[in-house]
């Protein structure tokens, strides 16, 4: 895996057809679909829900700061 090609994000910045970098070093699958789910009537309130490829899904809170390298690039 090419070091120079992984991106720091917030969670609620990840992008489609990425594969997150998980601390362990282990990746997921690609990401197809990245959607923002609200808590309450407050805008700011949301966690961040992430469908793969394999048709998994992960949520993380809305902050958490990750990291994510383009498919093509591992």
């Amino acid at each position: 895996m090419d070091q120079s090609k992984i991106i720091s994000v917030l969670s609620e910045n990840l992008n489609e057809g990425y594969r997150i970098i998980y601390e362990d070093e282990s990746l997921s699958p690609s990401i197809e679909w990245v959607e923002w789910v609200s808590q309450s009537d407050d805008e700011e309130d949301y966690i961040v829900e992430v469908t793969f490829s394999d048709d998994s899904t992960k949520t993380f809170p809305k902050g958490v700061n990750l990291r994510q390298i383009w498919h093509e690039d591992i």
